[in-house]
């Protein structure tokens, strides 16, 4: 290692790669959080490595003068601002609830609306009446002994599982959301949007017993 390398890195704090393009080539891109002594604030390293070969002869990919350093924060203003969403996968419910108040950034507002709608969803499934919600709204639907939408096909373990994850998350996410101020991101946001869009999509599967 070189005079200078050994400089750069004694300035380094901690560094650790979090992705990889161009993977299995001679000159795959990697990605690196990187954390200098000196500076307040992370930075993301994109940079093109060169496969070669260490003393032993192992292969091994060594960084190139090619390649961009900047602050992380400014690295995720850009990718929420121009990443696309992924409509596919979120249920539509929650496209037009939710996906607006995300790319204005109101992070907490966007998760609260996921979790209600939720509750709006269950209580037109079932015919509820509107003064029915939260946890007793969902535990009339999918009581595990005599749920309106509770599949009596599937095990009893199986039916208070599900109950348990549609209440828990309902009461962890949307309640941290609405009572607490916890700095969310887009990503832990939308983490959490896509655990509303799993259960209304078991919400809007399951049949009504008769």
């Amino acid at each position: 290692m070189s005079k200078v390398e050994v400089e750069v890195e004694a300035k380094i704090e901690f560094q650790k790669e979090i992705g990889e393009a161009n993977t299995g080539g001679y000159q795959p891109i990697k990605f690196s959080r990187v954390k200098y002594k000196a500076s307040p604030t992370a930075h993301i390293d994109i940079r093109r490595f060169q496969r070669g070969y260490d003393d032993e002869g192992e292969e091994k990919f060594y960084p190139t003068k090619v390649g961009f350093r900047f602050p992380e924060r400014e690295f995720r203003r850009v990718v929420e601002k121009y990443a696309l969403m992924p409509e596919s996968y979120v249920h539509p419910i929650l496209i037009e609830k939710c996906f607006s108040l995300l790319q204005n950034g109101e992070f907490d507002s966007a998760v609260i609306q996921a979790f209600k709608a939720i509750e709006i969803f269950t209580r037109e499934k079932i015919e509820a009446p509107n003064d029915m919600f939260g946890e007793r709204l969902l535990k009339k639907a999918f009581n595990p002994d005599d749920g309106i939408l509770t599949d009596m096909n599937l095990p009893k373990s199986e039916r208070c599982a599900f109950l348990n994850y549609l209440t828990g998350a309902f009461s962890y996410y949307r309640n941290s959301s609405a009572h607490r101020d916890l700095k969310l991101d887009f990503v832990s946001a939308f983490d959490r949007i896509a655990v509303a869009s799993d259960l209304i999509k078991a919400i809007e599967d399951a049949e009504k017993n008769v």
